[in-house]
């Protein structure tokens, strides 16, 4: 194949790899964002003494979910795994902070 036979055959595809590579940035951004301001609330409700199990349960589920990911598409890379496991970990014992907030359990 000649290069406009190439060129060609790249263009009549549905893929785009550009617009790929700023969907994954844009979302990297966006969790990169939410993350901070997770980190904002739990300062401030930890400095006028309010609890903050809810606000981490979100922020470790979040890490949880993309440290399993990350794990999965690269096994050799346990770091994630031990990440995933962790932050399993820290959700749960937010989530029994949170329940005994409540007084259920």
């Amino acid at each position: 194949m000649n290069n406009k036979e190439v060129l060609k055959k790249a263009q009549q595809e549905k893929n785009d790899e550009r617009e790929k590579q700023i969907a994954t940035k844009a979302f990297y951004i966006g969790w990169l964002s939410v993350s901070a301001i997770i980190i904002l609330l739990i300062i401030f409700r930890y400095l006028y003494n309010e609890p903050t199990s809810d606000i981490l349960m979100i922020l470790m589920a979040q890490l949880t979910a993309a440290s399993f990911y990350q794990y999965f598409h690269m096994r050799n890379k346990k770091l994630y795994l031990f990440t995933g496991i962790l932050c399993t970990i820290a959700f749960f014992l937010n989530f029994a902070a949170l329940l005994s907030q409540y007084g259920v359990y």
